[in-house]
């Protein structure tokens, strides 16, 4: 494992569950921390679309972390200002990494 190229520092974090209503009725997600891990963030490719009533960039990323069992595709990444929605979990096919094929979203 080459760990020289994970060099942005990310936040793994989750939906709780149950999800909470606030004073008007409506489901609100505060999101938790699960943990902060060092990752390779690559870039795989690009375009913008509309997803309902929100801009969503299109741009796929491929991360690659220390392998964890605990991460799954109902968790979000973040680092710093950018938010990127796991949408699956892959075995990296190196010891001890994982790949997580992910979706930056902007909003």
């Amino acid at each position: 494992m080459k760990i020289g190229s994970m060099r942005h520092r990310v936040t793994i974090q989750q939906r709780p569950d149950p999800q909470t209503q606030n004073s008007v009725g409506e489901v609100t997600t505060a999101w938790t921390t699960l943990a902060t891990v060092w990752a390779a963030i690559e870039p795989q490719t690009g375009g913008e679309g509309i997803e309902q009533a929100a801009v969503v960039a299109q741009v796929t990323h491929s991360v690659r972390i220390r392998r964890r069992t605990d991460v799954t595709p109902d968790m979000r990444l973040v680092e710093g200002s950018r938010t990127l929605e796991i949408l699956s979990v892959l075995d990296a096919n190196k010891p001890g990494e994982m790949r997580l094929q992910c979706r930056e979203v902007v909003s």
